[in-house]
């Protein structure tokens, strides 16, 4: 008589006999431990973190340049500001610092100034 049958069969039941499970030349579904679940929502959060205060201070920078083009010192200062939030991002998503990319204030300087002229 089988035992897979009978009132003990969850207690003698092998790895094979479970439903949904694999036979024993198939690797294990992959899966993250709880640890590395952890370092995946942290980092998750973090890149959540890095993108808002980018566009906090792009919007800030976009703000300053459209009603104060002549504030030298605060577009100086939001910019360099954007420009490290922007590389922070960068780092954080993965993408390489490249030497001849343009900073992202140089980029919306021009862009705002592209704005101003169009609106006079």
């Amino acid at each position: 008589m089988s035992k897979r049958n009978g009132p003990n069969a969850r207690a003698h039941a092998t790895e094979g006999d479970r439903p949904g499970s694999r036979t024993v030349g198939d690797r294990k579904p992959d899966r993250y431990s709880r640890a590395e679940y952890a370092k995946v929502v942290a980092l998750q959060e973090e890149v959540a973190r890095a993108d808002a205060d980018y566009q906090r201070l792009r919007n800030a920078y976009l703000e300053i340049a459209r009603d104060e083009p002549t504030h030298e010192v605060a577009l100086a200062m939001i910019g360099a500001d954007m420009d490290r939030a922007h590389a922070r991002l960068q780092a954080l998503i993965g993408l390489p610092r490249l030497p001849f990319t343009h900073e992202p204030s140089a980029v919306m300087r021009r862009e705002a100034q592209r704005l101003v002229e169009e609106k006079h």
